[in-house]
């Protein structure tokens, strides 16, 4: 089920009349992103579709005659001021974020940032001259997981499971979601010990304040952490039953989840990827999976509409199940 998004938190970043335009047109409980660039027409993107904003009534937002004239142009002025309320009027108190490419906001939304890199050598990198932004709309998807959650398991024991996808099929949510099911339990499955390694605060998406999603009772969020790092750290202070983390990868986190793995703790990973297959053909990670398979692959791809085709694999790459949700 779709929470309610916060729509406010959102366009209070917007200066007035494009605020009004905003709240006007745009769905939010439908939209997934509104790509902002400097003297470009701002985009509105959902999961069937994108479409140009338009500057008054009557136009058509989503007919294919639409002529440029017709758009919201964004002008630097107004894209400045989105800026500088996103950072609350202090880039400086945001520095570190900014200089990662991204500000979390209140309600877990994430605005993505673009602009000139600076690197001095000395200071970590910025972002300056910030020329689009792309606003991710965040929302929990509560219980989406709770279908594949039975195929995880083996009798009690949860399984070495890894999701797969392309960016924007919903690996984040359904790992977000798997982290709450596991760490609360289900009618079935009781409830495990999960510490999570959050490096750029997408699973948790904890702002400043500490706000953020709700990971279940039993869990332990170590946030902004390199995952390497973060995955050894938690393993001798939390003594997880299940250790999760988004978007693997290096090397590094290769020979970190070889050494969970070795010392008792069950990985639920995620990874970007076309297919299982294309996987085992990565220098790095096909090394790795080929030494040490996992017990369960999660496939996500879009389907028609919202709907998300969902395929799950077991150790040796027999199909388990074949799902559209």
């Amino acid at each position: 089920m779709k929470e309610k998004v916060d729509q406010e938190e959102l366009l209070r970043i917007f200066p007035g009349k494009l605020r009004k335009r905003i709240e006007e047109k745009v769905s939010f409980e439908e939209v997934t992103e509104i790509r902002l660039r400097t003297g470009l027409p701002i985009s509105i993107v959902t999961a069937e579709e994108s479409y140009f904003l338009q500057k008054q009534e009557g136009c058509g937002e989503r007919e294919k005659e639409e002529k440029q004239e017709e758009y919201w142009i964004l002008s630097p002025e107004e894209l400045k001021i989105i800026f500088e309320k996103l950072s609350q009027y202090s880039v400086f108190a945001y520095k570190e974020e900014i200089g990662e490419g991204y500000i979390t906001l209140k309600g877990g939304h994430r605005a993505g940032l673009c602009g000139k890199y600076y690197y001095d050598g000395i200071e970590k990198p910025q972002i300056k001259n910030i020329s689009s932004i792309n606003l991710r709309v965040a929302r929990e998807v509560k219980n989406c997981a709770l279908p594949i959650v039975p195929w995880l398991f083996e009798g009690e024991e949860f399984c070495h499971t890894l999701l797969i996808s392309a960016p924007g099929c919903g690996k984040t949510t359904y790992l977000r979601d798997l982290i709450r099911l596991l760490s609360d339990g289900t009618g079935s499955i009781s409830g495990k010990n999960v510490s999570v390694v959050d490096e750029r605060s997408e699973i948790g998406n904890r702002t400043r304040m500490g706000e953020g999603f709700y990971l279940g009772k039993r869990t332990d969020l170590l946030d902004h952490c390199p995952k390497a790092e973060g995955m050894l750290m938690l393993l001798r202070t939390m003594t997880p039953e299940i250790l999760a983390a988004d978007e693997i990868g290096g090397k590094e986190d290769m020979k970190a989840l070889a050494y969970v793995r070795n010392c008792g703790c069950k990985l639920l990973m995620t990874i970007h990827g076309s297919s299982l297959q294309d996987l085992f053909f990565r220098p790095v990670v096909g090394k790795y999976l080929k030494q040490f398979p996992f017990e369960r692959y999660i496939y996500l791809e879009k389907g028609k509409k919202a709907e998300r085709r969902i395929r799950i694999y077991a150790k040796q790459g027999e199909e388990l199940l074949w799902q559209n949700y």
